[in-house]
């Protein structure tokens, strides 16, 4: 190991270590301004913070792994939201509404990989077609405003907790985490889709069927952020038309520092959530210690900045 490492240039290195190597200078940082930030209700806040965007970085990093990109996952989850919003407002089981919800994601990330496989849309012009067409739906069916008047065991789903202490929607990261994680690294499935990331004529001519698979990915995608839109309507009690307008940007942040190449090809689950969760310790650190929110925006997009220039291809 000790010889691996002392062959490891400074990039790789860095790729391999160094989103641990921030946060752990994170965590010393914020601790030594403010000894709050690392007790322990403060450490199940950031993960509950983030068990949402970890939810639609998983979907998403399978789309970036396979060389695309979705920018709809914000305008998914938004009118998956109002729509299981509306169905529990007049009474439909919370089961059926939660059932119907994951349909309504899966059948925009359909059409997000019919656009890009079958009809070579641009994956960014596609699914902002997508964002956009979710977004407005979302507004012309409520006309703009909210819905309220959900039941309670659907707001449990956001609000409620384990044994008193964990909550509910991080038990659900979790699982969908490590069931992204095992199909990514460990089963055929996930190897196609580092096939079609790292060269997408090779995998062709090698005998997967390369638009099939990016249909999956889509849909996977859709789903996890429509999972990710019904979590968040729960955890705020109601459907909200404005919501998910900066998971677009925020998911696609994380996943890039967690090492996920934007050409394809590269990157991990366990690197999404890494991602994700040091996001999170940046805003719940900064929140902490009084930075205002407009400079938090800026850190953010610097953030990003240096982490493409550091993932870059050569």
């Amino acid at each position: 190991m000790k010889n691996q490492l002392n062959k490891m240039d400074p990039k790789a290195f860095f790729s391999k270590f160094g989103i641990i190597l921030v946060m752990i200078v994170l965590t010393v940082i914020f601790t030594s301004m403010e000894p709050g930030f690392i007790s322990t209700a403060n450490i199940i806040n950031i993960i509950r913070q983030a068990s949402i965007m970890i939810i639609v970085a998983c979907g998403a990093t399978f789309v970036m792994v396979a060389g695309g990109i979705d920018v709809s996952v914000g305008g998914v989850a938004c009118l998956t939201g109002i729509i299981v919003a509306k169905l529990l407002s007049i009474g439909m089981p919370v089961a059926l509404a939660l059932l119907l919800g994951a349909g309504v994601g899966g059948v925009l990330g359909l059409c997000s990989g019919m656009m890009v496989s079958h009809f070579h849309i641009a994956p960014m012009i596609a699914t902002l077609a997508i964002m956009n067409l979710a977004n407005g739906a979302a507004n012309l069916t409520t006309g703009g405003t909210a819905v309220y008047n959900l039941p309670e065991s659907f707001i449990m789903l956001g609000r409620g907790y384990i044994a008193g202490i964990i909550p509910l929607q991080v038990i659900i990261m979790l699982g969908i985490a490590a069931v992204s994680y095992i199909v990514l690294s460990k089963t055929a499935f996930g190897r196609r889709v580092y096939a079609i990331g790292g060269n997408e004529m090779v995998a062709e001519l090698s005998g997967i069927n390369v638009r099939k698979n990016k249909i999956i990915y889509y849909i996977l995608s859709g789903i996890c952020a429509s999972i990710a839109g019904m979590i968040m309507t729960s955890r705020m009690g109601s459907g909200q038309p404005s919501m998910g307008a900066t998971w677009n940007m925020d998911s696609i942040t994380a996943i890039v520092i967690g090492g996920t190449s934007l050409n394809g090809g590269s990157g991990s689950i366990t690197g999404s959530v890494l991602g994700t969760i040091m996001m999170v310790m940046i805003t719940n650190g900064l929140n902490i210690v009084g930075v205002n929110s407009f400079w938090q925006m800026v850190i953010s997009a610097m953030i990003l900045i240096i982490t493409i220039i550091v993932y870059r291809n050569d």
